[in-house]
């Protein structure tokens, strides 16, 4: 018996090792602190963050199936997206992410709406507004509304092409954040009144604005 709780255990340690390894790894990744291109060396990954390369090696495999790295034959990259695929991601976020905010019109709790609320208003003259609060205020938004669709699977979805989305680099993406934040509270008023169609229209009218700017920044040469 002993000797099966050992064994249960150590499996447990790998698995929270490997767990590890893609948290920081993938943190990494979202911050930009590995630009798009950069090979990825698993050794020195590994003694960096203090463990061992098998760990390192499992995170690093499900990174890749994420299509956070590309491989070119034996070797890891950190992967680029390109002009071309973000315009094709912000399209398919238009159609999911709409779906998404109608139906949590339906379903998700006023105090949840509030708590949304709450945290996009507080970054109203408020000052500096750093990169990462202001991802971390955009996500709860977004994939809040996801979850409380219901729909498990459109959830996950719209978390992954989100994900890919902040891989492009927020240097890259013209700063839309006033009208970001006037689009989000609108979003919020309608999902707040339960009107689904209004929720949808909006979730549409945003992320058409984020692709629009793209389009006009790589006109004007700016990204």
């Amino acid at each position: 018996m002993s000797s099966t709780i050992l064994d249960l255990s150590a499996e447990e340690s790998s698995v929270s090792l490997t767990e590890l390894a893609y948290q920081k790894l993938r943190a990494y990744l979202l911050q930009g602190r590995f630009p798009a291109g950069t090979l990825i060396a698993e050794r020195r990954l590994a003694e960096q963050m203090g463990l061992s390369r098998t760990p390192v090696r499992d995170a690093l495999s499900r990174l890749e199936g994420e299509r956070f790295l590309s491989r070119n034959g034996r070797m890891l990259f950190v992967a680029t997206v390109s002009v071309k695929e973000i315009i094709d991601i912000l399209s398919i976020r238009r159609l999911l992410e709409s779906d998404a905010a109608r139906l949590a019109a339906r379903n998700m709790p006023l105090a949840k709406v509030a708590e949304l609320r709450q945290e996009i208003e507080a970054m109203i003259g408020s000052g500096h507004v750093s990169d990462e609060e202001h991802w971390s205020a955009d996500d709860h938004l977004h994939i809040g509304l996801a979850d409380s669709s219901g729909n498990h699977e459109l959830s996950r979805i719209i978390d992954l092409l989100r994900k890919r989305t902040r891989m492009f680099g927020m240097t890259r993406i013209p700063s839309r954040f006033d009208a970001g934040i006037r689009e989000h509270l609108a979003i919020l008023d309608a999902v707040a009144a339960r009107d689904g169609d209004r929720a949808a229209e909006l979730m549409r009218a945003h992320l058409d604005g984020a692709r629009d700017a793209i389009i006009e920044a790589l006109q004007g040469g700016v990204v």
